[in-house]
């Protein structure tokens, strides 16, 4: 059997265009009997995609999860890998709308999860070395900058989406402190200024 499951966000493809590409897979019944998974993404939060969850649980063996394209399934490499190694441990695949393919998980695809994140980690302690330096080198040791760079920013935001780090963390990291960091990135996973803290 194959169930769809869409994912909505402010730059992505709409919920008719997401239908469409579902229907062209053979899944007609969009309506909330159907089998088919909605998650609507807030701007700004960092994602949680309950129906993506309730989709995956739903899957039997030999079953399709369908998408209308590989973004849609996830936010990053590495929840995108999450959403594939559960789906394979409920022995189902992924169908990718898009290229008509099927995808499916394989166990030894857990090195891979590993390495890849393994990576993202060591990239991102590289990132906030590198900023730490160039704060040392502007004199600048402490403190939000008077104005963010396109650079610092961009390396800002990839620390700011990660949930494992505290905002004290990445205020930390990157020498910008907590409240600039919401007025700038917004919120963080529907945590407003001040919730981190317990206020």
């Amino acid at each position: 059997m194959r169930r769809g499951y869409i994912r909505l966000s402010k730059a992505g493809p709409s919920l008719e265009d997401q239908q469409k590409a579902l229907a062209s897979a053979g899944i007609d019944d969009f309506s909330e009997y159907g089998p088919v998974y909605v998650d609507v993404i807030p701007k700004h939060n960092q994602p949680t995609l309950p129906q993506r969850l309730e989709a995956i649980r739903s899957l039997e063996a030999g079953d399709e999860l369908v998408v209308a394209s590989a973004s849609r399934l996830g936010t990053s490499t590495g929840d995108v890998l999450d959403a594939m190694k559960a789906i394979g441990d409920q022995r189902a695949a992924l169908f990718d709308a898009e290229t008509g393919e099927t995808v499916i998980w394989h166990p030894d695809a857990a090195k891979v999860i590993e390495f890849a994140r393994r990576a993202e980690g060591e990239n991102r302690r590289e990132i906030a070395a590198k900023m730490r330096r160039a704060r040392v080198t502007s004199g600048k040791v402490g403190g939000a900058p008077e104005r963010f760079g396109a650079e610092a920013l961009a390396e800002a935001e990839k620390l700011w989406a990660d949930p494992k780090l505290s905002s004290s963390e990445v205020a930390r990291l990157t020498g910008i402190n907590v409240r600039t960091l919401y007025r700038r990135l917004g919120d963080r996973g529907g945590k407003k200024f001040g919730s981190e803290q317990g206020g």
